[in-house]
């Protein structure tokens, strides 16, 4: 019995592997499809208002504090402002990185952060609102398997709930 490894190939066609290869990889999620454009769109460019926004780097363990006030923005609030900050190694603990620490204008929190450290191959996250515990988000994304990629994303308190 021949296997598709040994499938012969035939020049301006695809070979019989490759189509295994693609037969066998999971099927395309189409939400990921403009995801890259959108982001770089809704994160880089101001389409409305004024907006001041600063980005400093300082020499506490490589922290990075982003700053973002909104000028003309709500009469309401006098400075409307965004504060992000950005820790590669907390404390000086380089076994985790605490991707994003934001306090938006309306004084809610977010919480990001990752470690790529636990086991080859393997980056484990978590997102938090840091108001309410079971709104916390674990994921992990494996890619130590050749020509794969493994992710599970689920509740803290409910991981039944994938």
């Amino acid at each position: 019995q021949a296997s598709l490894a040994q499938a012969p190939f035939c020049p301006g066609a695809v070979s019989r592997l490759r189509l295994w290869q693609l037969w066998q990889m999971a099927p395309v999620k189409f939400d990921d499809i403009p995801k890259v454009a959108n982001e770089v769109l809704n994160d880089d460019y101001q389409t409305s208002g004024y907006v001041f926004k600063a980005k400093q780097k300082t020499n506490w363990a490589d922290a990075v504090i982003n700053t973002q006030v909104d000028i003309f923005a709500d009469k309401a609030c006098a400075t409307p402002a965004k504060l992000a900050w950005k820790l590669p190694s907390p404390f000086g603990i380089g076994a985790f990185n605490i991707d994003k620490l934001e306090m938006d204008k309306g004084g809610k929190f977010k919480l990001e952060a990752s470690s790529d450290k636990v086991y080859p191959g393997l980056k484990v996250d978590c997102k938090s609102d840091l108001a309410d515990v079971g709104k916390i988000v674990i994921g992990c994304h494996y890619t130590g398997l050749k020509n794969a990629s493994v992710k599970l994303e689920t509740k803290a308190t409910k991981p039944q709930d994938f």
